[in-house]
């Protein structure tokens, strides 16, 4: 409960001091269309795909740095799926914080494909599938709006049920447990660098069902303790290796 207040809180306080009248981009030019995120991503063909419809996405803040669980991305979601969106825009938590509506004119961006997920960027150059969105392209294709913040409701999934479909997906899985990895620290400290090491854990269910759980060494909790018993985690399913995991999302654990 504690917990939950602060993150109250600490997202207040980003609305209070976030999305001022300076930091209000605008189009240039009004899209034709708005589509859900699910329409949207569909529209990704290939490896990367650039979007030549004149479409736009309204969407909701799922998670941001705040907790740097997320580094230079968001991730934002509609009603029928949601979509990790690179920026080089930081700290995201100021520029898109939590719960925000986020329309994006889509036209002139990528999509590109990264362990099945589909990834929202600008066009991109060398080797990569997608590029981090600029501070100018941000001004260009992003209308933020702070007053009228909304929650998304995770998808409830089991893990014994996870599949391709829900890649991408923001979901909250329920009565689960670490087991013997109650007490240590969620990410591991390298030995030759002495600095705390991206670390997968591992989420169980009473049946003994196993899930993967990724966290980054930029995440603010790193030094903390994982909790002990039974709850309720948060976060995105990812797939990478033929394998499934999650990313806790907000710091949003309930033991």
């Amino acid at each position: 409960m504690k917990r939950i207040v602060l993150y109250c809180i600490s997202i207040l306080c980003y609305f209070m001091t976030s999305c001022n009248d300076d930091m209000q981009p605008t189009f240039e030019e009004p899209a034709h269309a708005t589509v859900s995120i699910a329409h949207l991503k569909s529209l990704c063909k290939s490896s990367s795909t650039t979007i030549t419809d004149d479409v736009s996405i309204v969407g909701y803040v799922i998670t941001n740095d705040l907790y740097g669980e997320y580094v230079k991305s968001i991730i934002i979601g509609d009603e029928s799926d949601c979509i990790e969106v690179i920026v080089n825009h930081t700290p995201t938590a100021t520029y898109f914080p939590i719960s925000a509506k986020i329309e994006i004119h889509c036209t002139g961006l990528a999509l590109g494909t990264s362990g099945g997920k589909v990834v929202l960027g600008a066009q991109p150059t060398a080797e990569y599938r997608v590029d981090y969105i600029t501070p100018s392209l941000v001004a260009q294709h992003f209308r933020i709006d702070c007053n009228n913040p909304f929650e998304i409701t995770p998808l409830k999934i089991t893990i014994p049920s996870l599949s391709a479909n829900h890649i991408g997906k923001y979901v909250a899985l329920n009565d689960i447990t670490f087991d013997y990895q109650a007490g240590l620290t969620w990410c591991d400290i390298d030995t030759e660098t002495n600095q705390y090491t991206t670390t997968f854990r591992t989420l169980y269910d009473r049946s003994g069902n196993s899930l993967q759980l990724r966290i980054l060494d930029s995440c603010h909790y790193c030094h903390e303790k994982i909790p002990s018993g039974y709850g309720t985690v948060w976060g995105v399913v990812e797939y990478f290796d033929n394998t499934y995991f999650l990313r806790i999302v907000n710091h949003s654990i309930a033991f």
